[in-house]
């Protein structure tokens, strides 16, 4: 029996400025990489973190808001908080409001975790693997970049990976000619994905990816706009997968995308949709409907560990002893202290595959000097 409570919540805005290193997508350039940790702690001393997308000044005093309805509850699996928050306050919507309840729900996971001394993956439904296998998620844009340096880029950053995403939506002539030195950096085995990042009406997207079928893309992520979901179905009679999902809040969005069989890949993001809870509620959902998983990763180490427990929970369905593509991990390359110095053990791909961490909860800690430095509001 649990005994322990919550006993204090905080929100903390973290941002990484990236200077002259800005890089980014067809919808613009980053010119800083930021988030919201959740820290909470029980009246045993366990530590709880989970993380939050979005601008850390609107997200910080929904996280408070939140945090109030939790302080000195039991300590509990995070989900009916969940679902009675957005059902309590289901005139916000989404949005922010579901992006301040990843960052607890992650928390509430970790520490529940850390208590029972087991893996958020064996809390989620047990683990189904030791280890993940991540793709690369690279091929940037920059400023005044030419094809070469892309090419170069590429290679630097897809280096030991099986397969890697890159960033397309600027028309099917540059689109073509990415995904075509991608493919001659990359060699004919490795899985090739595209990103058009949303940037595209149907007629556009179906051009663009007839000009690369000569690449084989092994996805087509995001080739329209989150709201336009009717437009899925044009580009059904494509020959590739489609992969979406990163954009939505809450699992109801993602059910007309799977029973309708909208999109091959799923892609739910636990730092806006309503954390762990909701994101396992949407992998299901697939596997009923036979749609893979993958979940979209932005953000921080505490995203990331996220990410791996969630994926260590989730069958090879519909695979028994073959496999023929693995459940992807979104690993991003892109320059980020969030991610790589704000955990005390980043977690990092060693032969082209991230074990699953053997510690308790989301299996990493925080460092308390990277947390000090990256504050925003030190």
């Amino acid at each position: 029996m649990i005994t322990s409570t919550i006993e204090s919540i905080s929100a903390i805005p973290l941002r990484y400025p990236l200077g002259a290193e800005r890089y980014g997508s067809s919808r613009g350039l980053v010119g800083a990489r930021e988030t919201t940790l959740v820290h909470l702690r029980t009246s045993d001393g366990v530590e709880g973190w989970g993380e939050c997308f979005g601008p850390t000044a609107a997200v910080v005093p929904l996280v408070h808001e939140l945090a109030e309805q939790l302080r000195g509850r039991g300590l509990d699996a995070p989900g009916a908080f969940v679902t009675s928050q957005l059902q309590q306050h289901y005139h916000r919507g989404g949005g922010l409001h579901a992006s301040a309840l990843s960052g607890l729900d992650t928390a509430m996971w970790d520490a529940l975790g850390k208590t029972l001394n087991v893996s958020v993956a064996t809390l989620l439904g047990g683990r189904t693997r030791d280890f993940v296998v991540p793709y690369a998620s690279c091929g940037y844009v920059r400023d005044g970049q030419s094809l070469e340096e892309f090419a170069d880029e590429l290679a630097a950053s897809a280096t030991g990976f099986q397969a890697a995403k890159i960033k397309c939506g600027f028309g099917p002539t540059m689109d073509s000619a990415r995904t075509a030195a991608a493919r001659e950096t990359l060699g004919d085995d490795a899985f090739l994905m595209v990103d058009f990042n949303g940037n595209y009406s149907a007629d556009q997207s179906r051009t663009s990816i007839r000009a690369m079928e000569a690449s084989r893309p092994a996805w087509v992520e995001e080739p329209l706009a989150p709201d336009d979901v009717d437009g899925l179905r044009l580009l059904r009679p494509l020959d590739v997968a489609l992969a979406t999902g990163e954009a939505l809040y809450t699992r109801a969005p993602f059910r007309r995308l799977i029973t309708e069989r909208l999109i091959d890949v799923v892609q739910p993001d636990i730092t806006k949709i309503g954390g762990l809870s909701e994101a396992r509620a949407v992998c299901e959902m697939a596997r009923a409907w036979g749609v893979r998983v993958s979940p979209h990763v932005w953000g921080g180490g505490i995203a990331l560990a996220a990410a791996v427990q969630l994926l260590g929970s989730i069958p090879d369905y519909p695979h028994t002893s073959n496999v023929p593509e693995p459940i992807w991990l979104e690993l991003d390359r892109g320059a980020n202290a969030l991610r790589d110095e704000l955990v005390t053990e980043p977690l990092s791909p060693v032969d082209g595959i991230i074990s699953l961490p053997t510690r308790p909860g989301l299996g990493v800690d925080i460092d308390k000097a990277a947390l000090a430095r990256l504050r925003e509001d030190r």
